[in-house]
């Protein structure tokens, strides 16, 4: 279940060449690729429901994830079904789901309140001075992007393009989710992300994960990959 866009294209061939790999004999019994912001959320999840599939993999987000929910609640999709769901756990998502959130699900998210690292510690109330409220995840995504760009300034010492660049590699730096590198190879930044790992009660009887961290590098292609995938120079 993906919108049909390039995130969503690439989100859902990567899993599968994942889990192929992993599981060979999976079989995949139905796919719905849907309109970005305009999912039809009653046909999809009739269809998903005729497939009868052991599990299902989401990579809806916003209000089409909101339909979807509201739809397969009503319908018993998920009953008795494993859900793995990009996105679905951040509290920029989560949280506009109210008490139609699902339970039991694998999410990404950015628990801020149980993230007992000093780094994410002093974010989140550096945030709540300034704010008067709680970090998301894109809380961290556009302030991590915009340190970012300051530490490549730094270190170029110039404003040119090409210097710029050039200093985006391998540069390392701290965010609220600890050190990363940007990869010489790539280009890529080793920022990982969390993820429902356990059962624990969380926030306003929420059943929240327990902060499971996935470091990026530990799951980003190795340098073979990289090379066959990039175009030659």
């Amino acid at each position: 279940m993906y919108p049909n866009y390039e995130y969503g294209q690439s989100a859902v061939a990567t899993f599968k060449r994942l889990l192929k790999a992993a599981q060979p004999d999976v079989e995949f019994v139905a796919e719905q690729a849907t309109p970005l912001g305009n999912v039809d959320a009653g046909a999809v999840t009739q269809a998903l429901a005729d497939a009868k599939p052991d599990a299902i993999f989401n990579v809806l987000f916003s209000a089409d994830l909101g339909k979807f929910v509201r739809e397969g609640n009503t319908r018993g999709l998920f009953k008795d079904r494993k859900v793995v769901s990009l996105l679905t756990g951040e509290p920029d998502y989560l949280d506009p789901l109210g008490a139609e959130a699902p339970s039991g699900w694998i999410v990404t998210d950015y628990p801020w309140y149980s993230i007992d690292t000093l780094a994410n510690e002093q974010f989140v109330a550096a945030y709540q001075v300034k704010y008067h409220d709680y970090s998301r995840l894109g809380s961290v995504v556009g302030y991590t992007a915009m340190m970012s760009l300051a530490n490549s300034l730094k270190k170029a010492r110039s404003r040119d393009a090409d210097k710029l660049a050039a200093a985006f590699k391998g540069l390392r730096m701290d965010t609220p989710f600890g050190p990363i590198v940007y990869r010489r190879q790539d280009n890529r930044s080793t920022m990982g992300t969390y993820g429902r790992h356990d059962r624990a009660q969380g926030r306003q009887g929420r059943d929240d994960l327990v902060p499971l961290y996935i470091d990026g590098a530990s799951v980003q292609p190795s340098d073979d990959e990289v090379r066959k995938l990039r175009f030659a120079d």
